[in-house]
């Protein structure tokens, strides 16, 4: 049953495989990154394997964890654990063993990941919209004073 207000507080290594990236090894779909050098805490998701920048870590999800909805508990989470553990402007390797994560039962995280994702699409649908007008006002204004 979805209930969004029924989940487990746990800490990243509870839910997931991490490491600092390695240069030239390939991570799987469905991996999360958090910059850790020079960062603001900038997460990202992998939707296809490939490799990930060394100044990022690589998040692997366990089994029973929705890798997309990993990735947005990690977004949403962000904030409050670099307040707290960021030193200057890197996080330490070692204190991403207390990032909170809250952990919902699999039916209410694909739902989640699910939601997010279609936002995901929608969003994407219009910036291309927004480009394909960007395109044809320069291309009516090119032709205006021929």
């Amino acid at each position: 049953m979805i209930d969004p207000y029924d989940f487990q507080n746990l800490t990243l290594p509870d839910v997931a495989e991490y490491e600092r990236a390695k240069a030239g090894h390939i991570y799987p779909t469905g991996t999360s990154t958090l910059q850790i050098s020079a960062t603001r805490g900038q997460i990202g998701f992998l939707k296809q394997p490939s490799e990930v920048a060394t100044k990022d870590v690589a998040i692997i999800p366990i089994a029973g964890v929705n890798p997309r909805y990993l990735n947005i508990v990690l977004q949403k989470n962000i904030q409050q654990f670099m307040n707290v553990f960021a030193t200057g402007i890197n996080i330490q390797f070692d204190e991403l063993a207390n990032f909170q994560v809250q952990l919902h039962n699999s039916e209410t995280q694909a739902a989640i990941a699910q939601l997010f994702s279609n936002l995901d699409d929608k969003i994407e649908v219009g910036i291309q919209i927004d480009q394909q007008l960007k395109n044809q006002k320069q291309w009516m204004l090119s032709k205006m004073f021929i």
